[in-house]
C-alpha cells in the first residue's frame, strides 16, 4: 500500500513535498454531506452522489508517522500493512478477496498525520464494505508470522523507491528542514533497522492505542441515501466500545533564526537542484491557502514568474516549480529548479541567486492583479475537477475532517480564495519566507560510495525483536461481537448495469468525426482529439512525441509566452502527446471558458509554428527527464523486455519518446514534417466529455474545424513482424539493492477469438492482490511489495507478462516462483471460485470503471482505435461468464508455453548470475541490448 509522500524529481524539492488538497466551492456545487457522531466518538461523514451506481467508503485514522516513537519510524505504515492480514475470522487474502468477488478495489496509504483505508464498491454492497472495515477495528490478527511477512514486504517497498533517482533525498531533506526531535523529521516509509528491533506486542499496543472508533472517521459517499449509510455505520460500528482517547505529543518548535545552506548526495541523481525551504504554517491556519496561491504565482504553471525567468526566457533550468505543503501541525513551502545534466557548480549557484531574488520581489512588490485573477481561476478549476469522482469527494471531506478538524472548511474553500488580496500575499511572504528562515538545498550526484555503504549497513542490520511464541486471540480484552453480527460476509447478488453509455456522434461537414459523452454533474469539459496515427508511423525516432509536445510552444498566432499566459489565465489545460499506438491533443477547462478552450486546441493542431528556440529547449528537457528515467531498474527492465520480445527496428521495441541519442539527432524540421504529414482530421476524432449537450460541442467543433483539410493520401505505414530473442535469462547489469525482474512473451491481442477467456486467466493469474502470482510472492514468501502479470494487449500485438522486483538475494527463489507459478497454470485448472470470483468482479466493477465522461470518452476511442464494434463490451461480459475452466486451460495450453518465455533480471549482476545459473542459461546484455563481451 503506498506511503503518502511527494516524489518527481525533475520538478525538485516542491514536488517532493506537494500537498494533497481538500477543496470545495460555491460555485461549483457543494458538498451537501451529513455529520453526525455515534455514542463511541466514531464520526460519520455521508454524501449522496447518484451518478453512478457505487459508493465510496473511506475510514481515516487520525494517526499517522509524527505519532511514532522515534526509535521505531515506520510503525504507522508497518501497521497499514497488518490491518490486511485479517481477523478470527478473515485470512490474510479474505479482504481483497470480497471486495474483488463483488467487483470492488481496496487500498490505503500512510501520511504524517494520517492512515486512510479506502475501497469502492457496488452501492447494494455498501455493507460488505462497513462489515470488511469492522471486523479489522475490533479483531485484527496480529502475530509474528503476519509481521515477519509484512516486514519483508514493507522493507521491499521502500528499497524500491531507495533504488531510485532521487531516493533519498526526501529523507535526508526532512532531517534538515525540521529540527531534532520533531516527529516531521521523518518520512513515513519505515527505518528497516527500527522495524527489526520492534515486537509483536508493541505492534499490537499500537493498534490498542490508536485504532479505537473514537480516533476514527468514516466517511461513506455515493449512490445511497444519508439515512440508509448512517443506519449501516450505526449497525456495523455502533455495537463497538468508546476506548480512551489517545494521547499526542505536543508539536512545538521554533523557526529557523538563520539562514541556513546544505547539500545533499545521492546515488542517483541526474540532474542537479537548486531549491529553497521554509518551515510555514498548518494546515488549518488562515495563510496556509495564501501560501498555496503565492507558489502558484511563482511557480505554478509554463507563465508562472520562476518558469518564465529560469527556464523559458533565463534557460538555466529545465524546471522550476514552487509549492506548499501544509500538514496538520507544521507546514513547509519550497521553489526549486532542476536543471541539465552535468551542469557546473557556477550555474547551480547561479539557480540559487535567482530563487533568491524572486523570492525577495515577491516580499518587496504586490503582485498584480492579473496574476491574482489567475492563481484564483486555476484554484477553482482544481475545486471542480475534485467533484468528478466519489472517491475524491471522499478524500475532501475526509481530510478536512481529520485534519482540518471541520468537514466545512472544504465548502468554505473559495470564499477564504477569493478573499486573499495582494496584500496578504506580500504580508505572508515577509513573514513566512523572511530571509532568516530559509534552508538552500542542493542535490547533486553523489560520487565518493558513502550511501550506497550506508545502504548496505541497513541492509545487514539484525533482526533483533524477540519472537512472540504465544499470541493471545485476535480481539480486544473483554469485547464480544453482538448476537445479530453477521457470521459470514454479506455479500449480496450481482446487480445488472447498462452495457452502453449514453454517447452521441457526429460528423462536420469535413468529415471529422466528433463523439459527445455528456454529464451535468461538474461545471467541466475534457477535450481529447484522438488521432490514430502514433509513433509506429515515424521515420525519424521520436519525432511524434517531440511534436505532440512542441504544438503548445507557439504557433502562427501565439509565441510560447503568450500563449502560457492565454491557457493559464483561464485555467485551461492544453497538451499534445503521442505513444506508439497513437497521439493525441488534450484539452480540460470550466464550462464558460469551452469556446476558448476549443479554439486554442485548433490553433496548436492546425497552425503550429515549431520554433527553433523552443525547439532546442524541449530537447533539453525531454533529455534531461530521460536521464533520469533511464536511471531507474524499472525503465530498464521494461526497456530490456520490449527490445528481447519484438526486436529491434519493430516500433514496440522502444519507447515513443525515443532515447537519449534519438532525441539528440532530431530537429524541428523532423517534428514539423511528420506532424503535417500524420495530423490530419480524416486520422482524428474528437471526443468531448462533460458538461456540453450535443447542440453546443458539434457547433464549436464546427467552427474550429470545421474548414481543415488534408493534403492527399496519408502514407501507408507496414508495422513489421517482430523478432522474439532466445527463451533464457537476460541479465542487466545495474548496481543496487533490488532486482526488478521481467518474465513473458508475446501471445494474443483483442481481435482474438481466445482473448476473453485470456483475461480469466490473467486475472486469477497475477490481475489482483489474491491472485495466485501476488498470493505466492507476496502474501506467501513476503519477497516483494507487488507482483502481477497476464495478458496486455496493444493495437498491433498482445503479450503475456510478469513483473516484480525483490532483494538481490532473493532475486533467484522469486524468477523460480514467477515461473513456477507460470507452469502451474499448465497442471493446475482454475478452482470454481477463482473462476466465479474472476467473473463477479468484471461484471461488478464495470460501473466504476466508466464513472467519469472521460472514462467513458477513453473505453469508446479504445473500441475505435482498435477496430472493435460498438457491441465489444457486451460481448466481453457475455463471453466471461459463460468462460470454464476447461476453456481456460484450452487457452493456456495453446498460447502460454512456459518453455518461451524471455526472462529479464536487473540488478547486481555479479551477485545474481551464480544464482540464476541454477535456474537456466544467462547472458549478460548492456544496456544497448547488445551481448556483453
Amino acid at each position: 500500500m503506498p506511503v503518502r509522500l511527494i516524489a518527481h524529481p525533475s520538478a525538485v524539492i516542491p514536488v517532493l513535498i506537494a500537498a494533497q488538497l481538500c477543496i470545495a466551492s460555491d460555485r461549483a456545487p457543494l458538498l451537501d454531506y451529513r455529520d453526525v457522531t455515534l455514542d463511541n466518538g466514531l464520526r460519520v461523514l455521508t454524501l449522496e452522489d447518484r451518478s453512478t451506481p457505487i459508493v465510496n467508503v473511506q475510514l481515516w485514522y487520525h494517526v499517522g508517522s509524527k505519532d511514532e516513537d522515534s526509535a521505531r519510524q515506520g510503525f504507522a505504515h508497518m501497521f497499514e500493512h497488518m490491518m490486511f492480514r485479517g481477523t478470527d475470522r478473515l485470512g490474510p487474502k479474505d479482504h481483497f478477496e470480497f471486495l474483488r468477488r463483488i467487483g470492488g478495489d481496496a487500498n490505503a496509504y500512510t501520511s504524517f498525520d494520517n492512515t486512510t483505508y479506502h475501497q469502492t464498491v457496488p452501492s447494494h454492497q455498501l455493507e460488505l464494505a462497513l462489515w470488511l472495515e469492522a471486523e479489522r477495528m475490533t479483531y485484527l490478527k496480529i502475530d509474528q508470522e503476519s509481521f515477519d511477512t509484512e516486514r519483508k514486504v514493507v522493507e521491499e517497498e521502500r528499497r524500491m523507491g531507495v533504488n531510485r533517482p532521487y531516493g533519498t533525498v526526501l529523507e535526508d531533506a526532512l532531517t534538515k528542514i525540521f529540527p531534532d526531535n520533531h516527529p516531521y523529521r521523518w518520512s513515513p516509509i519505515g527505518n528497516i533497522p527500527m522495524l527489526r528491533a520492534a515486537e509483536v506486542r508493541e505492534l499490537r499496543e499500537f493498534w490498542t492505542r490508536w485504532y479505537v472508533p473514537n480516533n476514527a472517521t468514516l466517511v461513506i459517499v455515493g449512490d445511497v441515501s444519508h439515512e440508509q449509510a448512517q443506519q449501516a455505520a450505526r449497525r456495523y460500528f455502533g455495537w463497538i466500545p468508546r476506548y480512551p482517547d489517545p494521547a499526542r505529543a505536543s508539536i512545538s518548535a521554533p523557526h529557523r533564526a538563520e539562514a541556513g545552506r546544505v547539500t545533499l548526495k545521492a546515488d542517483s541523481a541526474p540532474a542537479p537542484v537548486a531549491g529553497i525551504v521554509f518551515r510555514t504554517v498548518p494546515v488549518g491556519h488562515d495563510d496556509a491557502v495564501v501560501l498555496e496561491m503565492l507558489a502558484a504565482i511563482l511557480g505554478g504553471g509554463e507563465s508562472s514568474r520562476l518558469h518564465r525567468a529560469m527556464v523559458a526566457e533565463g534557460e538555466i533550468a529545465v524546471a522550476a516549480v514552487a509549492a506548499a505543503l501544509n500538514l496538520q501541525s507544521d507546514g513547509i513551502f519550497a521553489a526549486g529548479a532542476a536543471l541539465a545534466p552535468m551542469s557546473g557548480n557556477a550555474k547551480i549557484r547561479k539557480a540559487a541567486e535567482m530563487l533568491q531574488a524572486h523570492l525577495q520581489r515577491i516580499r518587496d512588490e504586490p503582485v498584480s492583479a492579473a496574476e491574482l485573477e489567475k492563481v484564483r481561476n486555476q484554484m477553482l478549476r482544481g475545486i471542480v475537477t475534485e467533484l468528478l469522482s466519489v472517491e475524491s469527494k471522499a478524500s475532501r471531506l475526509g481530510s478536512a475532517a481529520v485534519l482540518e478538524g471541520d468537514p466545512g472548511r472544504a465548502n468554505r474553500r473559495l470564499d477564504r480564495i477569493r478573499a486573499v488580496t495582494a496584500a496578504d500575499i506580500q504580508r505572508v511572504a515577509r513573514e513566512s519566507l523572511a530571509p532568516e528562515r530559509a534552508l538552500e538545498l542542493t542535490i547533486e550526484q553523489n560520487l565518493l560510495g558513502s550511501l550506497f555503504k550506508s545502504k548496505k549497513a541497513e541492509e545487514e542490520a539484525p533482526i533483533t525483536g524477540t519472537p512472540e511464541t504465544d499470541p493471545p486471540a485476535p480481539g480486544r480484552p473483554g469485547l464480544s461481537r453482538p448476537a445479530d453480527w453477521p457470521a459470514a460476509a454479506p455479500v449480496r447478488e450481482a446487480a445488472a448495469y447498462e452495457v452502453r453509455p449514453a454517447f452521441s456522434r457526429h460528423t462536420l461537414s469535413n468529415g471529422m468525426r466528433v463523439i459527445v459523452v455528456p454529464d451535468r454533474e461538474a461545471p467541466f469539459v475534457s477535450l481529447a482529439l484522438n488521432l490514430k496515427n502514433g509513433s509506429y508511423t515515424e521515420s525519424k525516432i521520436g519525432a511524434a512525441s517531440m511534436a505532440a509536445q512542441l504544438i503548445t510552444k507557439g504557433t502562427e498566432n501565439f509565441d510560447e509566452a503568450a500563449l502560457a499566459r492565454e491557457l493559464e489565465t483561464y485555467a485551461i489545460s492544453l497538451s499534445g502527446s503521442a505513444d506508439t499506438d497513437a497521439a493525441a491533443v488534450n484539452a480540460g477547462c470550466l464550462t464558460e471558458h469551452l469556446p476558448r478552450a476549443m479554439s486554442l486546441m485548433a490553433e496548436v493542431v492546425r497552425r503550429p509554428s515549431f520554433p527553433k528556440t523552443e525547439f532546442r529547449k524541449l530537447r533539453e528537457q525531454v533529455r534531461t527527464g530521460l536521464a533520469i528515467s533511464t536511471a531507474t531498474p524499472e525503465y530498464v527492465a521494461q526497456w530490456q523486455t520490449r527490445r528481447l520480445l519484438y526486436g529491434e527496428g519493430h516500433p514496440y521495441s522502444r519507447s515513443a519518446t525515443g532515447e537519449l541519442t534519438d532525441v539528440a539527432a532530431l530537429s524541428e524540421e523532423d517534428c514539423s514534417a511528420w506532424w503535417r504529414t500524420f495530423v490530419r482530421p480524416d486520422a482524428a476524432t474528437l471526443y468531448v466529455s462533460g458538461d456540453v449537450d450535443d447542440a453546443a460541442a458539434v457547433s464549436l467543433a464546427e467552427k474550429a474545424f470545421g474548414d481543415w483539410s488534408a493534403d492527399g493520401e496519408a502514407p501507408t505505414v507496414v508495422v513489421p513482424e517482430p523478432r522474439t530473442a532466445e527463451p533464457r535469462i537476460y541479465l542487466v547489469d545495474r548496481p543496487g539493492v533490488q532486482a526488478q525482474i521481467r518474465v513473458g512473451r508475446l501471445s494474443i491481442d483483442r481481435t482474438h477469438p481466445d482473448y476473453f477467456a485470456g483475461r480469466v486467466v490473467s486475472s486469477y493469474f497475477g490481475g489482483a492482490f489474491n491472485s495466485r502470482l501476488n498470493d505466492t510472492v507476496r502474501v506467501k514468501l513476503g519477497l516483494t511489495y507487488g507482483a502481477s502479470g497476464g495478458l496486455g494487449a496493444q493495437r498491433f500485438g498482445g503479450s503475456f507478462m510478469a513483473s516484480t522486483f525483490t532483494k538481490t538475494e532473493s532475486a533467484a527463489q522469486t524468477v523460480m516462483a514467477v515461473l513456477d507459478e507460470i507452469r502451474r497454470l499448465r497442471t493446475d485448472p482454475p478452482t470454481d471460485r477463482e473462476l466465479s470470483d474472476t467473473k463477479a468482479y468484471v461484471l461488478g466493477s464495470f460501473p466504476g470503471d466508466r464513472e467519469t465522461p472521460q472514462q467513458v470518452a477513453a473505453a469508446l476511442w479504445m473500441l475505435e482505435l482498435n477496430g472493435l464494434p460498438e457491441s465489444y463490451y457486451e460481448q466481453m461480459l457475455s463471453k466471461i461468464a459463460s468462460t470454464t475452466a476447461a476453456d481456460c486451460t484450452r487457452v493456456v495450453s495453446e498460447h502460454l508455453d512456459p518453455a518461451k518465455m524471455v526472462i529479464v533480471v536487473v540488478g547486481s549482476a555479479d551477485a545474481l548470475q551464480p544464482e540464476l545459473e541454477k535456474i537456466g542459461p544467462v547472458e549478460r546484455v548492456k544496456p544497448a541490448s547488445k551481448p556483453e563481451e
